[in-house]
């Protein structure tokens, strides 16, 4: 009922003789060069060129609490400081 497995009871690889070795992989092609993007130099300057979403949401909250007038001046730091710590 019980199958051990001793050093006697393991199985054996199995070896083939004859056999071409499997085939390399082609290489992948080449990536084509990539094109430089114009900048585009309009009214901000390329200010909100990289802003992404996690950035967009600091924004909104950060424009929430000044509308609703927040007198917590350590909170709006600290959204300011987590909004300029990826640029920096």
């Amino acid at each position: 009922m019980y199958k051990t497995y001793s050093y006697n009871d393991m199985p054996k690889p199995i070896i083939r003789h004859n056999e071409e070795p499997p085939a390399k992989p082609a290489p992948p092609p080449p990536a084509p060069p990539k094109k430089r993007e114009e900048k585009h130099d309009g009214i901000l300057g390329g200010l909100l060129e990289n802003i992404a979403s996690d950035d967009l949401i600091l924004l909104v909250v950060a424009f929430v609490l000044l509308a609703d007038d927040c007198d917590d001046k350590l909170l709006l730091l600290a959204l300011a400081f987590i909004f300029f710590s990826e640029k920096f």
